[in-house]
């Protein structure tokens, strides 16, 4: 095609793409029924990734390790005698569930629109 012709056809669909069909929502209402197809993938792939995380700690034997840490931590907040590094690790893992909370909230409101 020539450049004559691209500026005529840009000049056709210009005028058809500001042309707005009145379907009362209908189209709206097409695509938010819509299966999305995204959101799915990404709910898999969340539920692949947990199962795995739950056979790898159980393949290792962390679950003793695990408690182990959770019961030397509750004992220590009970005694409120928090070391510098075990006050550092519960902090990190606050600050860690906090940032999960916010991607998650933040996931939730751009797929609701």
């Amino acid at each position: 095609m020539n450049d004559k012709d691209e500026q005529l056809l840009e000049r056709f669909f210009s005028e058809a793409r500001r042309t707005e069909l009145p379907d009362a929502g209908f189209s709206r209402r097409v695509m938010r029924s819509l299966p999305d197809r995204v959101i799915g993938l990404s709910r898999l792939w969340t539920a692949f990734c947990a199962a795995l995380g739950v056979v790898l700690c159980a393949a290792f034997g962390a679950w003793e390790g695990l408690g182990e840490r959770l019961g030397g931590a509750l004992r220590s907040m009970t005694d409120i005698e928090l070391s510098r590094s075990g006050l550092l690790n519960l902090l990190l893992g606050f600050a860690l569930v906090a940032v999960l909370a916010v991607a998650e909230v933040v996931d939730r409101l751009r797929y609701r629109w």
